[in-house]
């Protein structure tokens, strides 16, 4: 199996250990010509913080939003991925060359849409059901990406995070010379699912802030957990993301025009470089 580390094609890391962070691969390419790069679905992990310190997670969704279809779906069903919601609604294709969320800009998410395809408690992984949860913080904040400001970005020291930067301030791989446009998402109603850009820098600050030793379960309550590890991975149409954190160390790695997950591998055998070379050490 080719070592994740040996890949070509554009990519940057850091890692974090006890001294602090150490880049591992430089800006080149596309990197060290713009600076703002996509988070893809680590979006999440701000909106679902944002949820848990404002909101009571326990209430049906119907509470704030009385004319969704599903009167038992909690908040922190949106949360956990346990609401029987789909990826995404019936009418959105996933579609290989398209745009899905192009045909959401603009419009208010319809609440009718939300209507679960599994049984509530069981895992499945869902852009709508962030959508969602998007639209309740709307409901109580008069506005999510405000809210997540104040409840996340700023506690973290974020100040580049947006939904729609500058194009020519956008990391993108180009094809054929030509720059591969992103999916809309921070201009649709999905953008809570996966809106939001930052500099790499800031993707490290939120490493730090979410797994502040201490700092307690709410700052990390939409990533996933195996054993002691934890991480969080975001995929958009050209560009990957992945947050790393296993024995005491962290990983954050951005890629280009990848196969899906090659973010994940990449911080994956990071860590375990990092263990190997503390113990022949």
């Amino acid at each position: 199996m080719r070592n994740p580390l040996e890949s070509y094609g554009h990519w940057r890391a850091s890692v974090r250990a006890a001294d602090g962070w150490r880049t591992v691969r430089e800006p080149r390419g596309p990197y060290a010509s713009a600076s703002m790069l996509e988070w893809g679905s680590i979006t999440k992990g701000l909106v679902g913080t944002t949820a848990w310190l404002t909101l009571e997670v326990e209430r049906p969704v119907a509470h704030y939003l009385p004319d969704v279809p599903d009167a038992e779906m909690t908040v922190a069903d949106l949360i956990h991925h346990t609401s029987g919601l789909p990826r995404l609604p019936a009418t959105m294709r996933d579609r290989l060359f398209g745009d899905p969320y192009r045909e959401a800009v603009g419009v208010p998410l319809e609440h009718a849409v939300a209507v679960p395809v599994t049984p509530r408690g069981r895992f499945v992984y869902s852009n709508l059901g962030y959508a969602l949860l998007g639209a309740v913080l709307d409901e109580v904040h008069g506005d999510w990406f405000a809210a997540v400001r104040q409840h996340v970005l700023e506690p973290a020291g974020i100040s580049s995070a947006a939904l729609v930067p500058a194009r020519a301030d956008r990391v993108v791989p180009k094809l054929f010379g030509r720059a591969i446009r992103p999916w809309a998402l921070g201009e649709s109603s999905f953008a809570s699912a996966g809106g939001v850009w930052s500099t790499f820098d800031d993707l490290c600050r939120y490493a730090d802030w979410a797994l502040e030793p201490g700092a307690g379960h709410s700052r990390a309550v939409s990533w996933q957990r195996e054993g002691a590890s934890t991480w969080i991975n975001g995929e958009a149409r050209a560009a990957g993301a992945a947050i790393a954190n296993a024995a005491g160390l962290a990983a954050v790695v951005h890629t280009l025009a990848k196969a899906p997950r090659a973010a994940d591998a990449v911080a994956t055998a990071l860590i375990e470089r990092e263990i190997r070379q503390t113990c022949s050490g």
